[in-house]
């Protein structure tokens, strides 16, 4: 039987070329397209004069669905129009990475398409994207991650079969906690949220040498990341729980236990990949490229569940919280270029050293992929992010003076995103909303924010 979707038609090269991926199942070339594509952004009929006025501000378009919250974007004009009813005539037009960029919310999704509830046309080109997918995309990978263990093509499977000795059956896995049964159900139902959400709440155990000095941590330089040579690719291994640890890796095995955002966050190297619970079905990998993207995002959605619940540790930090709070973008960096700063040292570095000194602790370390000299504004913090460690408390302002290298990026709490990063040339980066221009032309509002 025919639907109202089967006698839609594109009415652009990217609709085109986005149901010729859908036809021919090529997830990755769908969401490549989306990654160079300008998209179209509705402007709710009830805020057009407002903002045509230039009165009102537009804000991101959502639509809950399955207790998420979607932020809606269409491919065209028609698209929007067919799915949000022909009340829909204004719109702003968005480039896909500005979206990821300026994106509100790391717990909300992106809707591609999307029609409204019991009004719109359901289109064969329609997603749904994480917010984490969305900056991953916008990076250039459009692959989505692999969790289980891919089975091999059944012809390789049924020649090892003819050469192996029957062997006893193996015990059923048993998972040895509720993150590993969370992860189980993630990866037999191909759940890559689930998967990704489950491990940003939870701690994992990192195998470290057995002569290491334990107050060593990620986010310290030095910290001796344990590899594997998996298929020509160089993988580090984490794990939830002792009991996986002990299956991959045996006896007599040392590990340290910290979040999971903690090991994304300071990640060594762009080439690496993170394996998780190495050869059982509650495990999986996370590809090199995609690493930075999950980072951010687990970070993001840690520090927004902190918000109600942060507790300024000093006035420095009560200011910084009020004016963040208020978005005062100036007052925020006016207060942090007065204040002392914590900046972790080794043991031998003197008390009164200053940043123009040849021998200041610049201790650059990778964090979200980015060469990065991290400060803290209290102890808790720094604590919570590296472990404990030595520290200097130079003023911001005389860091920002001295600074050696316009490549490196500043990062305070680490442990506190959403990351304020400033450069010596003055750059900024926040969340933000497109801003509209009025287009006297015609009714519809096309600009990029």
């Amino acid at each position: 039987m025919a639907t109202v979707a089967d006698a839609w038609r594109p009415t652009s090269e990217l609709e085109h070329r986005l149901q010729e991926t859908v036809r021919a199942g090529d997830q990755e070339s769908y969401f490549r397209l989306l990654a160079d594509s300008e998209l179209v952004v509705p402007v709710p009929p009830e805020l057009v004069d407002g903002v045509l006025a230039n009165e009102t501000q537009p804000s991101w378009p959502t639509q809950e669905e399955d207790g998420r919250v979607h932020v809606l974007v269409y491919t065209s004009a028609s698209a929007m129009r067919a799915c949000l009813g022909p009340s829909y005539q204004h719109f702003m037009t968005v480039r896909f990475g500005d979206i990821a960029e300026t994106w509100p919310d790391a717990r909300w999704w992106l809707a591609i398409d999307a029609p409204a509830p019991g009004v719109g046309t359901v289109l064969p080109i329609e997603a749904r994207m994480p917010a984490w997918f969305v900056r991953q995309v916008a990076e250039g990978d459009g692959r989505p991650p692999q969790v289980g263990r891919a089975p091999a093509a059944w012809e390789e499977l049924r020649d090892q079969h003819r050469e192996l000795p029957r062997q006893s059956p193996r015990p059923e896995f048993q998972p040895a906690n509720d993150v590993e049964r969370e992860l189980l159900r993630a990866a037999a139902n191909n759940d890559h949220d689930l998967f990704l959400q489950t491990l940003a709440d939870t701690d994992v155990l990192l195998p470290v040498p057995n002569d290491m000095d334990f107050t060593l941590r990620p986010g310290r330089p030095g910290f001796p990341w344990q590899t594997r040579e998996v298929d020509g690719s160089t993988v580090v291994p984490v794990f939830t729980s002792p009991e996986r640890l002990l299956e991959a890796s045996g006896a007599g095995t040392e590990y340290i236990k910290l979040p999971f955002t903690v090991a994304l966050r300071y990640w060594p190297n762009h080439d690496w990949l993170l394996a998780i619970n190495s050869g059982s079905p509650a495990g999986g990998t996370v590809l090199a490229q995609q690493l930075p993207g999950l980072a951010t995002w687990a970070d993001q959605r840690a520090a927004q569940r902190m918000t109600d619940q942060f507790e300024p540790q000093n006035d420095i930090e009560q200011r910084l919280f009020d004016v963040a709070r208020r978005r005062d973008t100036d007052a925020f960096y006016k207060t942090l270029l007065g204040a002392q700063v914590l900046v972790p040292a080794e043991t031998d570095t003197p008390w009164g050293i200053v940043p123009g000194d040849p021998d200041f602790p610049w201790r650059p370390v990778p964090i979200h992929g980015r060469t990065s000299i991290q400060v803290f504004t209290s102890l808790k913090w720094m604590n919570e992010a590296i472990g404990s460690s030595r520290f200097i408390m130079p003023s911001l302002h005389e860091m920002v003076a001295a600074w050696p290298d316009t490549d490196w990026t500043l990062v305070l709490n680490p442990s506190l995103l959403h990351i304020r990063r400033c450069r010596r040339t003055g750059t900024r980066r926040f969340q933000g909303s497109p801003t509209p221009h009025k287009n006297t032309s015609n009714h519809t509002t096309n600009t990029r924010p």
